[in-house]
């Protein structure tokens, strides 16, 4: 694969330039998609719309009060560019986190939902926040009033990590954590969707006691049925009473009217009582279940693992690099899933076992105008896996800057995988689009 990928830059006003290292004389120049306000673009999520076509989002910076919106643009297929930009108005002020970036979803008749958190100011907890949610009906042109996704609207605890995803139904589901119940360590998982012409109607708790800041991952097969993985915290017997946080999973076969029991992914027995700031990522194909994710359960790296079709059990894991994180997966065909996860190799005393010390949270800060160390780099990666069995990782970042927390859709033939990249006192959104021959 060539090792120069044909990399367009998604920046603001400002940034021009930045991140754009020269491509071969025969590919064309990096392209910029232009944006009225602001001048620093990070967060990247992407989705599809109900034609299917992809959609990217992110966080960007307004200019005139230094606060954060959500904006979002389609993807054409055939130019292989960006649509305009659109902003989500009342999104002013939202988080910048990257592993609780804001997204929208498309219900089946068109209807934008978009979902964001924002801080509560001025709180004695420094996590207290809410998520909420906005709808759009006529293509992003104007946008309802934001509402809280959750019932309970107290403002001194926090709610964050959310995923969303379009259910068989076409309504919405969502998931975050929730720290609403003071009864529990850690906190809860809940679930929530949609109604015809509404918004988020109803919810329910699928899971008590999990990590507080691990991103959660949702996702939706070809049948309709609902999967979710996310760290929990565990008390395995191999660790005598002591706390793992480990990754978990639950599914839905009725959209998501009830779900199966929590099931362990990997058994990792990580004992730490700290946050990592990484989550699961989750992929289907040919009836299976992937995913990868983050533990210092033993060696620390990235893991992946797949389930037996249909089934709560997963094979046994198989580390993939000891030197990547935040890991995002696409399956492509009936054969073939990839990974994309930034590369940075780490002294080993950043990787703590959690055991009774402090822990790194693995580039897991808001990362939104420098890179906290300008000696900070970092390449992305994305890494086959066919058949169950990893391939050989091939590089997709082509610069010395720090890039950060990729993520993936399909489009084509191939994926389109987009990340953060930080250089030069600038920050901006790269994308590049790979063919399935050539990963292959």
């Amino acid at each position: 694969m060539n090792r120069n990928p044909w990399i367009f830059v998604v920046v603001l006003a400002g940034a021009l330039g930045a991140c754009s290292s020269q491509p071969p004389p025969n590919e064309e120049s990096p392209k910029t998609l232009a944006i009225t306000q602001g001048h620093s673009a990070t967060a990247p999520y992407f989705t599809c719309d109900n034609e299917g076509n992809p959609v990217l989002c992110w966080t960007e910076k307004i200019d005139t009060d230094g606060t954060y919106q959500l904006a979002f643009a389609k993807y054409d297929t055939a130019s292989g560019d960006f649509g305009t930009p659109i902003t989500v108005t009342g999104s002013e002020g939202i988080s910048t986190s990257p592993e609780s970036m804001g997204k929208i979803a498309f219900k089946d008749d068109g209807t934008i939902v978009a979902v964001f958190a924002k801080p509560f100011l001025r709180e004695k907890s420094p996590f207290a926040g809410a998520i909420y949610y906005s709808i759009s009906s006529d293509q992003g042109v104007s946008w309802s009033p934001p509402d809280f996704l959750h019932s309970d609207t107290a403002h001194h605890y926090g709610r964050n990590f959310f995923d969303i995803a379009r259910l068989n139904n076409g309504e919405i589901g969502a998931v975050w954590l929730d720290g609403r119940d003071k009864s529990i360590e850690g906190s809860t998982l809940y679930f929530a969707t949609t109604a015809p012409d509404s918004g988020f109607v109803s919810e329910t708790a699928l899971h008590r006691g999990t990590c507080e800041c691990c991103r959660t991952d949702l996702l939706v097969d070809r049948d309709g049925s609902i999967h979710v993985a996310y760290r929990s915290l565990m008390y395995p017997s191999a660790l005598f009473g002591e706390q793992a946080r480990d990754m978990a999973y639950i599914h839905s076969e009725d959209n998501g009217r009830t779900f199966s029991p929590e099931a362990t992914i990997s058994a990792d027995n990580w004992a730490i009582r700290a946050c990592p700031h990484t989550g699961p990522t989750l992929a289907s194909e040919n009836g299976r279940i992937h995913t990868v994710w983050f533990t210092a359960g033993g060696t620390p790296g990235l893991y992946y693992t797949h389930n037996a079709s249909g089934g709560n059990r997963f094979n046994e894991r198989q580390l993939l690099t000891t030197t990547g994180s935040h890991p995002q997966s696409l399956a492509l065909g009936t054969d073939t899933v990839l990974v994309a996860y930034e590369d940075r190799p780490m002294p080993p005393a950043t990787h703590s076992t959690g055991h009774g010390g402090t822990h790194r949270d693995l580039h897991g800060h808001d990362h939104h105008e420098n890179a906290p160390d300008i000696g900070m780099r970092s390449h992305i990666l994305i890494h086959p896996i066919i058949n169950g069995y990893p391939a050989a990782p091939i590089a997709i970042s082509s610069n010395d800057a720090y890039n950060h927390h990729p993520v993936m859709t399909k489009v084509n033939e191939g994926g389109l995988i987009a990340w953060v990249c930080e250089e030069n006192n600038s920050t901006a959104i790269v994308y590049k689009q790979v063919k399935l021959g050539e990963i292959k």
